[in-house]
């Protein structure tokens, strides 16, 4: 019986051309025979020697070798080398297999059949190579479900060692240091004492060089005090404003920078508190901020929604590291990067392309429309330049108008709305922290128009107009020119921020968007597909009527490396449960044309023990409207059951456009004024003033409905329609959070009295749990 090793050494010698090795006389060190010689037979008698040299030709034609011909492999060096390198890089640890007596070393090709080789004979070792199929059935991994298959094989199909992975952008690629400001106290850190009472908020004020970064987390004011810095791509110089800022680890996180100013320029806020060392230092220094917390109750947002506890405070990569204390309750003050903090990084082409699309001085008075539209896919950044262009905008005007196309990711509304702000200050901060009452809005139920796009542009169309007749060259409440910072208060720009859906039917939606806005400006996030061009602006707008605008064509900013830790739908929620929670101001605003941000939030109780508006249905409503898909086989007697727990929109119609049915008589009359298969009211006599949860309906001969809303009560009188689309309440709002141990006075409910949940199995065909089983193999993998 021939040994394995020596047929190899043999094999090998005979294809690289050099003689077999001797010192044998066994006939399994010679090599092989050739292909043309006939195979010996088993139990077949010898040929008889003949004197002659060569063999007689025979009659019969050989038969075929009874072992094939093996496949011709790399050298050895170049097959070890490679192996080597193999396992320096995708194996740090010892291979365990190399520990073994024989290793079997599996080929790619699907023909050629194993070879096993003893590594303690042959000297050899070869680390076991992956195979680029699927891997064989293992008894000891558990079988994939049905349900993911389709999963796996995209999976699989991306997956390769050899083939190097794009570069995505990482925290590595972000500065290693955040803060270069190196805190001293009493020297370019100033405690300021309390004004009056301990009670009041806490003040502190840093002196900073030309260059120097400052990097918080937390929720404060910003006031500049002297010169001029840099912050979340706007420049913000000296003034008595003071700018409220929420910098969760959740988003980005905006780095102070302090930016050249002349030695002459003296402070803007009076400071009577300051000693004369004090202000002697401010004198000499760059830049002077002033830092003062803030008590909003927006941290108790992550009691109710898990994913984002704990989200204003340092994670445990700084709780180790040494930080200075900059004396703020609720303000950190971070030197070096992290994983978990991905900085704020502005392109230096979005600031470009900001800046050349604002006209200067002498350009105001000959264009008259300033309406700014930014598009791009989805995870582009195409928010945060659209935030960008808004606080760019700011600065040199008093009010700028915000139109929210995007249903899924708003900025200033919860989700499942197109809504008109008005803008009068700087944003920073991520959208769940300026939950906001629109100076227009229209309540559409879904995260996309895919179910309703006809009703989706009307509303659009709607709020186009209402901006170009009330909101534009509306006149205010002076007859200034300017402001006292310098603003024009004359007219009101328009930003708009378009949806990231830009394939099949988005793009076509996105167009007749582009139509009905008819931009000055069009800003192009690369990265669009072909069907959403961006050069189709300029023939969509010169149709208009408005003119051709001008296409800036700017880079995509890829998604941070936190954004991996929560989706769209963790924002979503996040954003409706801060509007649910929000405290706006009680009272209708001075001007207008201002749209009310929230001041605080009341998270002291979870919406399940919040106390609601209670409405008689008979008396103070009109109409309710179910909207989206399937909603229009939704029979009377089943409206009760589909309202409960139920986001619905506030809306209020002009007097008399309203088309409603004459009440009943009898038993019909108490059912709710709801009518199959209705049209929602139309946008152009019709606005949705907020959101309201439907908390609990009376049963019958009761008309009560229990509702939960933040909105103020002078905007809830003319609100007499209900309109309820596809939108639900996240799971977070439907707990209760409270605990005894946390100090609060009631226990929270038992697990299976909470509302709206079911515990355990359920009721009907498919309600019990899904089996699997996962002992059966398919056909591949016997």
């Amino acid at each position: 019986m021939l040994s394995a090793v020596a047929a190899r050494k043999a094999r090998l010698a005979q294809n690289q051309g050099q003689p077999a090795p001797q010192g044998t006389s066994k006939p399994a060190s010679a090599p092989s025979p050739p292909a043309s010689e006939p195979a010996p037979r088993k139990n077949s008698t010898p040929a008889k020697p003949t004197s002659s040299a060569q063999k007689p030709p025979s009659k019969r034609k050989p038969s075929a070798p009874a072992i094939n011909p093996p496949k011709q492999k790399k050298p050895k060096s170049q097959h070890r080398k490679g192996a080597q390198e193999h396992s320096g890089r995708y194996f740090a640890q010892q291979d365990v297999f190399k520990a073994q007596d024989d290793v079997i070393v599996v080929d790619n090709d699907d023909n050629e059949s194993s070879v096993a080789t003893s590594s303690a004979s042959s000297g050899d070792e070869l680390p076991p190579t992956r195979t680029g199929g699927k891997r064989a059935w293992s008894p000891s991994a558990p079988l994939a479900d049905s349900s993911d298959e389709d999963e796996d094989d995209e999976a699989d199909e991306h997956v390769s060692l050899d083939v190097p992975q794009p570069h995505v952008p990482s925290s590595a690629d972000a500065p290693k240091v955040l803060s270069t400001f190196q805190p001293a106290p009493d020297q370019n850190v100033f405690r300021l004492p309390s004004l009056g009472s301990s009670s009041q908020p806490k003040r502190t004020v840093l002196l900073l060089k030309a260059s120097e970064t400052v990097a918080l987390l937390g929720v404060y004011s910003l006031t500049v005090l002297r010169g001029a810095v840099s912050f979340a791509g706007v420049s913000l110089r000296a003034s008595t404003t003071a700018y409220p800022v929420f910098s969760p680890r959740s988003s980005p996180l905006p780095v102070i920078q302090c930016l050249r100013s002349a030695p002459s320029q003296d402070s803007a806020l009076p400071l009577p508190a300051l000693a004369a060392h004090i202000a002697e230092a401010v004198s000499h220094c760059d830049a002077a901020i002033m830092l003062q917390e803030m008590h909003t109750g927006i941290e108790g947002l992550g009691r109710i929604c898990r994913t984002f506890d704990g989200f204003f405070a340092p994670s445990r990569w700084h709780r180790n590291q040494l930080m200075f204390d900059l004396g703020l309750d609720g303000v950190y003050f971070l030197p070096f990067h992290t994983p978990d903090i991905t900085p704020l990084i502005t392109p230096p082409g979005w600031t470009v392309a900001a800046d050349t699309a604002v006209p200067e001085r002498h350009q105001r008075a000959a264009i008259e429309r300033h309406v700014y539209l930014v598009k791009g896919p989805k995870n582009a950044g195409k928010s945060t330049f659209a935030r960008l262009v808004l606080n760019r905008l700011l600065c040199k005007y008093r009010r700028v108008a915000y139109l929210e196309c995007d249903l899924g990711q708003s900025e200033f509304a919860p989700g499942g709305m197109v809504s008109l702000n008005i803008v009068e200050q700087p944003i920073f901060g991520p959208p769940f922290s300026h939950p906001t009452i629109p100076f227009a809005a229209h309540y559409i139920g879904a995260t996309s128009p895919r179910s309703s796009p006809s009703h989706y542009l009307d509303c659009i169309q709607a709020l186009i107009q209402q901006y170009e007749l009330d909101v534009q060259n509306a006149p205010l409440d002076d007859e200034q020119a300017e402001d006292e910072h310098g603003r024009i208060v004359s007219s009101i720009p328009l930003v708009v921020n378009t949806m990231g859906w830009t394939k099949g039917l988005g793009a076509d939606i996105a167009r007749k968007v582009e139509d009905i806005v008819g931009p000055t400006a069009v800003f192009s996030l690369a990265g669009a597909g072909i069907e959403d061009d961006p050069s189709y602006a300029v023939s969509a707008a010169s149709t208009s009527g408005h003119g051709a605008p001008r296409v800036h064509v700017i880079e995509s900013v890829p998604p941070s490396p936190g954004a991996s830790h929560h989706t769209a739908a963790d924002h979503r929620n996040i954003a409706i449960l801060s509007y649910f929670h929000a405290v706006f101001p009680p009272e209708p605003p001075l001007s207008p044309y201002a749209s009310p941000i929230a001041t605080s939030w009341s998270t002291a109780l979870p919406l399940c023990a919040q106390p609601p508006y209670e409405v008689d249905w008979q008396a103070a409503l009109d109409k309710l409207v179910l909207t989206g898909a399937g909603m229009e086989d939704v029979v009377p007697e089943e409206v009760p059951t589909a309202l409960n727990c139920a986001v619905v929109g506030l809306v209020s119609c002009q007097p008399g456009t309203l088309d409603t049915k004459a009440p009943a008589d009898g038993p019909s009359s108490l059912r709710l004024p709801y009518e199959q298969g209705a049209a929602p009211p139309l946008p152009s006599v019709s606005r949705c003033v907020g959101l309201a949860l439907v908390r609990a309906i009376s049963p019958s001969p009761k008309t009560v409905l229990q509702l939960l809303t933040p909105v103020p009560p002078h905007l809830l009188d003319p609100a007499r329609v209900l309109v309820m689309g596809e939108l639900q309440l996240p799971v977070w709002g439907m707990l209760d959070y409270r605990t005894l141990d946390g100090g609060g006075d009631v226990a929270g409910y038992e697990r299976g009295k909470v509302p709206y949940l079911r515990w355990g199995k359920g009721e009907g065909a498919g309600g019990e749990r899904r089996r699997v089983r996962r002992n059966l193999m398919r056909k591949g993998q016997m």
